[in-house]
C-alpha cells in the first residue's frame, strides 16, 4: 500500500527485509556517484511470534532504525511503506522481502524403496524447509492398521508419493497408497494434507482417482522414469510453490509486506542460491554456498547452469541445536573443542544455547564451544548433502565437488573475532579440495541481493563490486595422504610484501600474508602423492589477491584428515592449528 505524494522520476532504489526465525534484517541499496551501494543495513528480532505475532512489525521497526541512521523518512504516520521516493527525497522505489520465520512443510513420504524413490523424494524436498515425519515403504515392517494410523498421527501438510519407473510394476505401490487412501480419509477437515505424486507415470490417473476425494492431488514428473536417471525440477517446482502458498503466505502479518511488495516473497535459502547462481554464471566458475543460521543449515552448489538447494530443517545454531544430538554423540561435538571440557560441560552448552539462542558466549572456552558446534551442524549438513548430491567420496568422506568460491553466512561466522576462526571452521567442516576464494557475508545481504538478481541485475553487480561481502582470503588443499613432516608441497609465493620460497610439510596448515587487494604471483608444485585439482603431481602458477585472514592458507592437513585419538594430543594440534590461521 502507497501514500498518495508528488512523485519523482528518478534511478530506483530498493529496500529489502531478511525476515529470519530470531532476526529481521532489513537493506537498503541506492545510487551513489553513479553506482548502486549498500546505504544502510540493520537488524532486529524477529516478531513472528508471541507477544507479536506480526511479522511486519520486525520489519517495520527495522525500517524505523534506517530512518535514524541515514534521516531518509521511509514509513508513514501509519507505518506504512512510502513508495515510491518522492521529491523530498523520502520513500524507496522498490520493497522486496524473503523469509525463514516460517514453519517448516511437515511432510510423510511415501516410495518403495529407501536407497531409489525415498532418497530422490528427500532431494526434492531438500529445496524447502520441511520436516520429515514419517514414510511409509515396500520394506515398512509394520501391519497394515499402524500404517494407516501413522498417515493420520503425522499430520502432514504434504503427502509426497513416489516410486517406480515409468512403464514398471504397479501394485507394490498402489499397495502403499492404498494405506494412505485410508488414512488420509478418516482425517478431520482441517487436517486435510497436500499430495503430490511424482511416480510411475501410469500410475497418475489411478492414484488420482483413489486419493482425489478425500484431498488435492497435484502430479509431478516421475522423479525416477528409469533406474538410471533422476529428475527432480518438477517436483521441486511444485513443492516450492506449495511452501510458498502454505507456509510463506500463513505468516501473521505477511500480507502488509505483500502488499508493499514488487516482487513475490522467496524462502531465504532460495534468494541465498539465486545470488549464488549469478556469482557462478558471472563468474563462470563453481560456487559453494553455506548459510549457516539459527533453524537451519543450507548448502548450495552452483554452477553457471544451475544451483541445486539442500536445506536441512531440523538443525542449526538456535532452539533447533538439541537435535544434533539425535544425529550425534556429545563426542564428536566435543573433539572439535581446543581446550579442556567434559563431555557434561559441552551436551549442557548445547541444551543452554537451544533454550537460549540469543546469548552471547563471554569467555573463551563458550566461544570454542560454540564453534565447535558450528563445525557439526556443517558437518552433518555436508554428510547429508554429500549422500544426496552423490559428492567425491574421499576415504570414508564425502567432500564437496571441487569450486572456485565459497560464500559462507549466519551470526556465527560473521560474529567470530577473527578472520581466521572463520575459515578454519568452515575448513574443518566441510575439508574442501582444491584451489579456491573464500568470502563471508558478514553484513547479512546476500539473500537480499538474491531477491534482486532476477529483476535487478545491475543493483547487485554493482553492490558486490563495491566491496559487501568480506573476502577472507584463498585456499590451497590438496588431496593425498603422506608422513607427517615430509614434503607435500613446493611453493613459490612472490609480491611486493612478500617473498618465500620453500616446502609445505603434510599435516600442516599454513597462512601467508598478501595486502587485502594486493596481488601476489603463487606458484604450487605438489609431490607426486598430492593433487591440487589438475592430477596428481601436477603444479600451478596464478596471481591471487589478497584477504582479511591472511591472503593464502595451504591447507596440507590430508582429505579426509583424522584427528589424534589421544585428547590432550588432540587439544595441542587443534590450538595450533587455531593459532597459525592467526585465531
Amino acid at each position: 500500500m502507497t501514500t498518495d505524494a508528488p512523485q519523482v522520476e528518478r534511478y530506483e532504489s530498493f529496500l529489502v527485509a531478511d525476515c529470519g526465525s530470531t532476526h529481521t534484517t532489513v537493506v537498503l541499496f541506492d545510487m551513489v556517484a553513479g553506482a548502486y551501494r549498500l546505504i544502510a543495513r540493520t537488524a532486529v528480532p524477529t516478531t513472528v511470534n508471541a507477544p507479536w505475532f506480526d511479522v511486519a512489525q520486525g520489519v517495520q521497526q527495522a525500517i524505523s532504525r534506517i530512518t535514524e541512521i541515514t534521516g531518509r523518512k521511509l514509513l508513514n504516520e501509519q507505518g506504512r511503506l512510502v513508495r515510491p521516493v518522492r521529491t523530498d527525497g523520502s520513500g524507496v522505489d522498490h520493497f522486496a522481502a524473503v523469509a525463514s520465520a516460517a514453519q517448516p512443510l511437515n511432510v510423510l513420504l511415501v516410495g518403495l524403496f529407501d536407497e531409489v524413490s525415498i532418497t530422490s523424494a528427500r532431494k526434492a524436498l531438500r529445496s524447502v524447509y520441511h520436516h520429515e515425519k514419517d514414510r511409509l515403504t515396500l520394506s515398512d515392517q509394520r501391519p497394515p492398521h499402524e500404517q494407516v494410523g501413522a498417515v493420520v498421527q503425522s499430520q502432514p501438510d504434504l503427502i509426497f508419493i513416489a516410486g517406480g519407473t515409468d512403464g514398471g510394476a504397479e501394485d507394490r505401490l498402489l499397495q502403499v497408497v492404498e494405506s494412505v487412501g485410508l488414512g488420509v480419509s478418516v482425517m478431520s477437515d482441517g487436517q486435510e494434507p497436500q499430495i503430490i505424486f511424482a511416480g510411475n507415470i501410469k500410475l497418475r490417473e489411478r492414484v488420482q482417482t483413489m486419493l482425489s476425494e478425500y484431498a488435492n492431488v497435484q502430479v509431478a514428473n516421475n522423479l525416477r522414469p528409469t533406474l538410471e536417471t533422476e529428475n527432480l525440477n518438477d517436483a521441486t517446482r511444485l513443492i516450492t510453490e506449495l511452501y510458498e502458498d502454505l507456509k510463506i503466505n500463513a505468516l501473521p502479518g505477511v500480507q502488509e509486506l505483500k502488499d508493499w511488495s514488487s516482487y513475490p516473497i522467496l524462502p531465504t535459502a532460495q534468494a541465498f542460491g539465486g545470488v549464488c547462481h549469478y556469482l557462478a554464471a558471472l563468474q563462470k566458475q563453481t560456487v559453494f554456498g553455506v548459510d549457516l543460521g539459527s533453524d537451519s543449515v543450507s548448502l548450495i552448489l552452483a554452477t553457471p547452469e544451475q544451483a541445486q538447494v539442500s536445506i536441512h530443517s531440523d538443525i542449526g545454531m538456535g532452539h533447533s541445536v538439541a537435535t544434533l544430538l539425535d544425529k550425534i554423540a556429545v563426542d564428536d561435538v566435543r573433539q572439535w573443542v581446543p581446550v579442556e571440557v567434559s563431555t557434561a560441560e559441552t551436551a549442557d552448552f548445547i541444551f543452554n544455547k537451544s533454550l537460549h539462542p540469543f546469548a552471547i558466549s563471554t569467555d573463551e572456552k563458550m566461544l570454542q564451544l560454540e564453534q565447535a558446534v558450528a563445525r557439526t551442524l556443517i558437518r552433518c549438513a555436508a554428510a547429508e548433502a554429500g549422500r544426496d548430491g552423490r559428492w567425491p567420496q574421499v576415504g570414508e568422506q564425502h567432500t564437496p565437488p571441487p569450486f572456485g568460491l565459497l560464500l559462507a553466512r549466519g551470526s556465527t561466522l560473521a560474529n567470530a573475532p577473527r578472520p581466521g576462526q572463520i575459515m578454519l571452521m568452515l575448513l574443518d567442516a566441510l575439508q574442501p579440495t582444491g584451489i579456491f576464494a573464500m568470502a563471508l557475508d558478514r553484513y547479512g545481504v546476500l539473500p537480499a541481493l538474491g531477491a534482486l538478481a532476477a529483476q535487478q541485475p545491475l543493483a547487485v553487480i554493482q553492490t558486490l563490486e563495491a566491496g559487501v561481502l568480506s573476502d577472507l582470503g584463498w585456499v590451497i588443499a590438496p588431496t593425498g595422504k603422506g608422513q607427517l613432516g615430509r614434503k607435500a608441497l613446493d611453493v613459490f609465493i612472490e609480491s611486493d610484501e612478500i617473498r618465500f620460497e620453500g616446502e609445505i610439510e603434510f599435516g600442516k596448515i599454513e597462512i601467508f600474508p598478501i595486502a587485502p587487494g594486493k596481488s601476489a604471483k603463487v606458484t604450487v608444485k605438489p609431490a607426486s602423492r598430492f593433487d591440487i585439482g589438475f592430477g596428481p603431481g601436477q603444479g600451478k602458477t596464478m596471481t591471487l589477491t589478497g584477504g582479511l585472514a591472511g591472503g593464502l592458507v595451504i591447507d596440507a592437513r590430508g582429505r579426509p584428515f583424522t584427528l589424534p585419538r589421544d585428547e590432550a594430543d588432540r587439544r595441542s594440534l587443534m590450538r595450533k592449528w587455531l593459532w597459525d590461521m592467526g585465531g
